[in-house]
């Protein structure tokens, strides 16, 4: 019965939470009352009330606090929590008259792979599955398809994985490709439109802190790592992780500067890439600056799309790696703008 007393109260004390929505039975999301939420947009409600077993427990995914529904209660409204004693106390209850430990003590545990997907990965998939048909049109390796999943509605997905996003759309189809840390605890994912959406990349962090870097998992440190934009043009490519945005340096958040090449799209006249191109030989990195022979193809997925093997691009990869003054040479050489 406990359950329901934690619900009653909480629909007692709903009027005082900014942005109160039911998700769905025992989800509960609004602005966060014990940090505020965002100070500069008004919007983020990143405060869940969630069912483990028979008692409701807080999460926060701005300040990462996780507490019992009593504690919770304890520090928004202390009157009401009287009233929820007794209540709890006519139940025979007692677990929840003593306070659960302090705040830093409470951790919220990350996601776990297998239980964290309510969705199927690739490889679970008919053949004829418009997804696993989109993956296979891709040339993706076979051996990633598990890795890969798909999402019939993301933005139920990302409800269900109790995490705030904001303006995504209702029926829209995905790829999912989650990103993991080195221990295998799930960091952030990648939806991947397979419908009608014009955003055709849309990222997640499980955790606003978290690096957003796909592939960290898979990495060696003992060799070299490749750091390129897309973690579909990661898969193609040994030892090599993706930043998911144009800004390559940033890996430097998550590895030496000295270990990692970095790899942008093949797009000489994108004054964006351009830029960032010339931060970066200016900053000493290892850059590749692809040569006239590859100028027709923007990415790696593409060059494979038009025939060329994985081993093939790794020598043109590796024979084309330049810094310092030989990488200014021929960076004027291959920008257009």
């Amino acid at each position: 019965m406990s359950v329901f007393i934690d619900r009653k109260f909480l629909l007692q004390i709903s009027p005082k939470l900014p942005k109160f929505v039911q998700k769905k039975d025992d989800l509960y999301n609004f602005r966060c009352p014990l940090c505020g939420d965002s100070s500069t947009n008004k919007t983020k409600a990143r405060g869940y009330i969630f069912r483990k077993s028979n008692n409701y427990f807080y999460k926060c995914h701005n300040c990462h606090v996780c507490i019992s529904f009593y504690n919770f209660l304890d520090k928004v409204d202390p009157e009401l929590l009287k009233e929820y004693q007794l209540e709890r106390y006519k139940e025979n209850d007692t677990s929840r008259h003593i306070k659960a430990p302090a705040l830093e003590e409470f951790k919220a545990p990350r996601p776990v792979f297998k239980k964290a997907f309510p969705i199927p990965s690739i490889d679970s998939l008919p053949e004829d599955h418009y997804a696993k048909a989109y993956v296979n049109s891709r040339k993706i390796p076979g051996d990633f398809h598990k890795t890969l999943y798909f999402a019939e509605d993301f933005k139920r997905f990302v409800d269900e994985m109790q995490i705030q996003k904001d303006g995504l759309q209702e029926n829209d189809p995905r790829l999912v490709i989650p990103f993991y840390d080195k221990d295998k605890n799930l960091i952030a994912f990648q939806g991947r439109a397979l419908g009608t959406s014009k955003l055709r990349y849309i990222t997640v962090k499980v955790e606003d802190d978290n690096n957003k870097v796909f592939g960290i998992d898979r990495i060696d440190e003992e060799k070299k790592i490749y750091v390129v934009e897309g973690p579909i043009d990661s898969l193609f490519i040994e030892n090599c992780v993706a930043t998911a945005d144009a800004n390559l340096p940033s890996i430097t958040r998550v590895y030496d500067k000295s270990k990692v090449v970095l790899i942008f799209d093949n797009e000489p006249r994108n004054k964006d890439i351009v830029k960032k191109m010339e931060e970066s030989i200016e900053e000493h990195y290892q850059i590749v600056i692809w040569p006239e022979m590859m100028e027709e193809y923007k990415d790696i997925n593409e060059m494979i799309l038009n025939g060329f093997t994985t081993e093939e691009i790794q020598d043109i990869i590796d024979n084309n790696t330049f810094v310092n003054l030989r990488a200014k040479m021929e960076f004027i050489r291959w920008k257009k703008v």
